[in-house]
């Protein structure tokens, strides 16, 4: 008999020589424990031994336990578990140049969509149904559960017959979710929304997920719980340690606001701030001056929050690991306390408060000539709002504001105006998706929806901005230190002729290949009717800005080098950038590695993802709860809306009033049949009738889910179809991927659908 073997690396090199047996077959681990005559002791060794050969992928299990080695080339690949809203399972792999690999839908029962997984690759048979898949799209089978980050989870509390269940608010959860408690325990709970802890990762993966009770959250149907249970669903936390709380408040009365040999003092300047009217913090503060020569002297004055958070300290961790602020619909979740940004940090007027000034020389053409930092002690003279400024602009008129004050206004839009023109001429993209604000009452109900598009006053804070965090840049990557930069990378080839084949489908024959092409493009549109869908066609085929360690250049500002330095109260990597100019200024050595900063660069871009997931989640929440409360009352529409996107169930609409999107199923456009075009941009009917990308068209409510957020339409001139009886449990097939056109807009090529034929199963 064998001695009992201890070594990690000579138990997986037994199990490895035992892989290649002739004959041999996959075998589970008490069954391999025997083949290896392992002792009772040590069958957690060979789990993990498995584990580990796995990740190497020189392991595989066949998703009923059995352990072998990877069979006809396959290899394992690990990654993010992403669920989508039509069921579907994929892994999103940890090497960027690899494409996402859909997952074997029997392996996923046991993977919440975030968790950190490992996959065998496995042959594509044509019996696949893979949603949104193209032809070079590879299948997985998930292998295990490495990581996972999310611990609990927000949802209701319902009965049948196979026991007490939760049904998820989230709805790239598994439905339902087996609430392991005691029924007693939850009978009281019926109904009710209740915050979960999610079960460990299982072992094997195919082993359903359940959850236990955590905390009452009361009805679901509150309007006040809605958003508190979007935020403990997320695991964020609105309120801030006491340690950190108790911080702040000593910070705030131990501030000293006194000028130093460090500072320049210049409260004698007339400095303003222009915000938004319902703006708390005013973190940047502007100054213009017509310098003897004939040149501007502006000057852009950051509040200096480096001066009062200690690295390391409680504060500061705080704010590290919140990465920015999340303005969500209803509130905002800050990255500082209230307590350090309102009453220390922000720039209110006629205050003494403590800066970092960027001044920059411009020639009356918006060239810039020279800039200079230094800390300095500034004294704000009127704090104006975006509103204000902008009728001022549009009238002429402002009698109440002092003449030396609308002066200073008349000169920075006239700057502003030049660095704008020249910066465009240079190769900055001009052209941005319109936002539309969800309009609440008192009690957290909304009533309606307000589109807000870029105004000439937020643009002239916008380019003072852009060109101080360029400066701080430059200077930055000339000094050498390490410190965080704003990358944006220009479009992958296959994203650039997929945004082609996007715009000539919208009637846009040019095909784009700089960023000058896209200027062009949208100029041509600008004030049609086409220009929305054209800009959505450019926008979603470019990738998210991130940060990074290294200094590249930013495609749609058209700078060759840019960070983030003008709001250090609200994201974390301006603060870091202020620590980074600090040293340079003053001749110290590094505040941090590169090793540091690389980390901290990824971290903030992830925070950054996150808290536009969840912004986007809540103004989503509100969006249906008004939908649905329209439909209550019976009022189905019309709604004007554009074809954003299409899918093997149908199209995807979305509303012009308020951008939210649902699907018209194919089979809400009577008992024809549909193929959907090879590159997915048109659907035709066999008789003719043809749908196409940017299609305009008007439809009314169908279904509204709020629990699993989505709306169905039907065609506005055909009678509204009575919506279907509920079911007790979701099923994936019953969900379509409508808030995420941007990744289900692939589809298999010549695919046909039906309005009348049943859906495939899984």
């Amino acid at each position: 008999m064998m001695a009992a073997m201890t070594n990690p690396n000579d138990l997986a090199r037994r199990l490895a020589e035992l892989f290649r047996l002739p004959g041999y077959r996959p075998l589970p681990e008490r069954d391999l424990a025997k083949r290896l005559l392992l002792p009772p002791g040590q069958r957690g060794a060979l789990r993990r031994a498995l584990r580990d050969m796995a990740e190497q992928g020189t392991a595989a299990t066949y998703g009923d336990g059995r352990w072998g080695a990877p069979t006809g080339g396959a290899q394992t690949i690990t990654g993010t578990y992403q669920a989508r809203l039509n069921g579907s399972g994929w892994l999103l792999p940890d090497t960027p140049d690899e494409k996402p690999c859909w997952l074997e839908p029997t392996s996923i029962l046991g993977a919440v969509h975030g968790d950190r997984i490992a996959a065998r690759f496995i042959p594509r048979t044509p019996d696949m149904w893979i949603p949104g898949a193209r032809p070079e799209t590879k299948a997985a089978r998930l292998t295990q559960i490495l990581e996972r980050p999310r611990a609990q989870a927000v949802g209701t509390v319902q009965w049948s017959a196979r026991g007490v269940h939760l049904l998820p608010r989230d709805p790239l959860l598994p439905t339902p979710i087996m609430l392991t408690d005691p029924p007693a325990k939850l009978k009281p709970l019926r109904g009710h929304l209740i915050l979960a802890s999610l079960s460990p990762a299982p072992a094997p993966p195919t082993r359903p997920v359940t959850a236990r009770f955590q905390e009452d959250l009361g009805q679901p149907d509150d309007p006040h719980n809605d958003i508190p249970a979007l935020l403990k669903d997320h695991g964020v936390e609105e309120n801030f340690p006491l340690e950190v709380q108790r911080a702040a408040r000593q910070v705030a009365t131990s501030v000293r606001r006194t000028p130093g040999p460090r500072r320049v003092d210049l409260r004698d300047r007339l400095i303003l701030t222009i915000d938004p009217a319902s703006a708390h913090d005013q973190d940047d503060a502007i100054s213009i001056a017509r310098l003897p020569d004939g040149r501007w002297q502006l000057g852009v004055h950051i509040a200096d929050v480096a001066a009062y958070v200690e690295p390391d300290s409680a504060i500061d961790r705080e704010a590290r690991r919140r990465g920015n602020s999340t303005y969500l619909v209803d509130r905002v979740i800050r990255m500082l306390p209230r307590d350090l940004t309102v009453k220390v940090c922000s720039l209110r007027p006629n205050e003494d408060h403590l800066a970092h000034t960027v001044e920059l020389i411009f020639d009356d053409t918006g060239r810039l000539h020279q800039s200079k930092t230094y800390r300095s002690l500034i004294r704000t003279r009127a704090a104006l709002s975006y509103e204000a400024v902008q009728r001022y602009f549009d009238t002429g008129a402002w009698p109440e504001l002092a003449p030396e004050i609308r002066a200073t206004v008349d000169h920075l839009r006239h700057l502003a105006g030049q660095i704008r023109a020249r910066r465009f001429e240079a190769g900055a993209l001009d052209f941005a998706m319109p936002e539309v604000q969800c309009i609440l009452d008192a009690q957290g109900t909304p009533t309606g929806f307000q589109r807000r598009d870029a105004i000439e006053a937020y643009v002239l804070i916008e380019e003072c901005m852009l060109a101080a965090n360029q400066v701080v840049a430059r200077k930055i990557r000339a000094a050498g230190l390490p410190a965080p930069y704003r990358i944006h990378l220009p479009p992958t080839p296959e994203k650039w002729a997929r945004m082609a084949s996007e715009l000539h489908a919208l009637g846009i024959r040019t095909t784009p290949a700089r960023a000058a092409d896209l200027n062009r493009i949208a100029r041509r549109v600008a004030g049609q009717p086409a220009e929305h869908m054209v800009t959505l066609a450019m926008l979603r085929n470019m990738p998210r800005a991130i940060y990074a360690a290294d200094c590249q250049p930013h495609f749609g500002l058209g700078f060759d080098c840019y960070a983030h330095f003008t709001s250090p109260i609200r994201r974390y990597p301006d603060l870091v950038l202020h620590r980074v100019l600090l040293a340079i200024e003053e001749g110290r050595p590094p505040p941090y590695s590169a090793e540091e900063i690389a980390s901290l660069a990824r971290h903030c871009s992830e925070t950054e993802a996150e808290s536009a997931e969840l912004e986007a989640e809540s103004i989503l929440l509100k969006r249906i709860q008004y939908y649905a409360a329209q439909m209550a009352q019976g009022r189905t529409g019309p709604f004007a809306g554009s074809i954003i996107a299409l899918n093997p169930k149908g199209l995807l609409v979305e509303l012009n009033d308020s951008l939210q999107t649902g699907l018209l199923p194919y089979r809400a456009l009577g008992r024809q049949q549909y193929v959907l075009a090879a590159d997915g941009l048109a659907a035709t009917a066999l008789r003719g009738k043809t749908y196409r990308l940017g299609q305009t068209l008007h439809v009314q409510l169908a279904t509204v889910d709020e629990k699993r957020r989505r709306i169905d339409f039907a065609p506005a001139d055909l009678p509204t179809p009575r919506a279907p009886a509920k079911k007790k449990c979701a099923t994936p097939d019953n969900d379509v991927d409508t808030p995420q056109p941007k990744t289900e807009k692939h589809t298999p090529t010549g695919q046909r659908v039906s309005g009348s034929q049943r859906r495939k199963t899984k």
